[in-house]
């Protein structure tokens, strides 16, 4: 019993946005069009142990548009939070979208079964001025 006691202690603490999450609402910094309306389609992404993974496939008029990729994170200081891409796939049609090898800077935030990311953040942990915005429910 002491044993369990101690292990159980011992555990460390889970992040709060590890688990499935379903894509709600995006507004691509890059776009007037957002998801859902003008951009149908669907998308989960998974955060594990450090790194993450991302699927789904969009429409955009006769545009089809594949997005996947996976890589790290690190999430600091509750909304502080970088993915480093290790792959990463939009699209063979839309060009300026490979963000292989790079880290990107987001603020994140949980509230309750509700994940909202918020990108790209300056060195300072400020939005630039033109956003992309991302919102997800927990799956269960």
């Amino acid at each position: 019993m002491i044993l369990g006691i101690i292990i159980s202690c011992n555990q460390q603490k889970k992040s709060p946005i590890e688990g499935a999450w379903q894509l709600v609402y995006a507004k691509p910094s890059s776009m007037e069009e957002s998801f859902p309306g003008q951009i149908t389609g669907s998308d989960v992404k998974f955060w594990i142990d450090g790194c993450f993974t991302f699927a789904g496939t969009f429409h955009l008029d006769t545009l089809v548009i594949d997005n996947y990729g996976w890589g790290t994170y690190k999430l600091s200081e509750g909304t502080h939070y970088e993915e480093s891409i290790i792959k990463y796939h939009y699209s063979p049609n839309l060009e300026g979208q490979n963000l292989e090898g790079q880290t990107v800077k987001m603020l994140i935030e949980v509230r309750n079964d509700t994940l909202i990311q918020r990108w790209p953040a300056d060195e300072n942990w400020n939005l630039s001025q033109k956003y992309s915005t991302e919102k997800y429910i927990r799956l269960k």
